[in-house]
């Protein structure tokens, strides 16, 4: 049977392969943001100089966590099949271009999800992929929210989300901001895997680097900007707390430092 860093490689280099790597050698606004001011775009600057060797980061935040039991009961009775709606940067084919065809995303689910919550600034049609929000008064899921809005380091929220994977997730960028420093923020709230599945790898040297949490975080952070990231799949439920939105420079660079002073030695790449 393949390991799981042979396949993750494997992936990568397919991916990047069948992409220009000029794509990825970028550091700034994701496409089309033209509401940031040029001071709020200068520290940012200067935050993805500063972080840019992190490729992933556990964040030195409480552990967020949830009763299971209930909440796979909620979950399977409210999440729905992830399906794309419209191409992004992530994969960029329309349905009938696409190069997987009836197995790509247009068609098979890659996740299940639910949406916690969502801004009312955007609207949720936005989304590339088909979203549903849950529905009622569900304790667990406000608790969620309010350490969502309560640790992570944003200006605006967004998006917050659960997905659970249902099968291999190729390598590729979100639809976010592109600096080198970390980003996009996740949260793991479960999984059944023994060992990590979630990779992130450098678009230069094209070496996966897999997502391994120590035992008193489970949320952590990577780059959009200099990183694809993906999974391999091997059958178990995993469920990733996600957050979109615009982070807060100043929130962030502390959020980082206090991270990596605490986490540096427990990193399994260079910095």
């Amino acid at each position: 049977m393949i390991d799981k860093y042979t396949e993750a490689r494997d992936l990568v280099h397919k991916y990047l392969n069948k992409n220009s790597v000029n794509e990825f050698l970028t550091d700034g606004p994701r496409h089309g943001a033209n509401y940031y001011t040029q001071e709020y775009l200068d520290r940012m600057y200067t935050l993805s100089d500063k972080y840019k060797n992190v490729q992933w980061l556990p964040l030195d935040i409480p552990k967020i966590e949830i009763n299971y039991e209930e909440f796979i009961e909620i979950w399977d009775k409210q999440c729905h099949d992830v399906v794309r709606v419209r191409s992004d940067v992530a994969e960029p084919w329309t349905k009938e271009e696409h190069p997987l065809g009836p197995l790509s995303s247009w068609n098979i689910p890659t996740f299940s999800g639910l949406h916690l919550y969502h801004t009312d600034l955007l609207s949720i049609d936005h989304n590339s992929f088909a979203s549903k929000m849950y529905t009622g008064k569900i304790p667990m899921f406000e608790r969620l929210v309010d350490q969502v809005f309560t640790y992570f380091p944003m200006h605006t929220v967004i998006s917050i989300f659960i997905w659970e994977s249902q099968r291999l997730v190729y390598p590729h960028r979100d639809r976010s901001d592109y600096w080198k420093c970390p980003t996009e923020f996740r949260v793991m709230l479960h999984d059944e895997n023994p060992e990590s599945t979630l990779f992130v790898a450098d678009t230069q040297t094209r070496e996966p680097v897999f997502i391994d949490l120590p035992e008193d975080t489970n949320s952590f952070c990577r780059s959009n900007g200099k990183m694809v990231h993906g999974s391999v799949y091997k059958g178990k439920r995993k469920f990733i707390l996600c957050l979109a939105g615009i982070q807060h420079s100043k929130k962030s660079d502390e959020l980082f430092e206090r991270s990596l002073n605490k986490y540096k030695d427990q990193l399994n790449y260079k910095l």
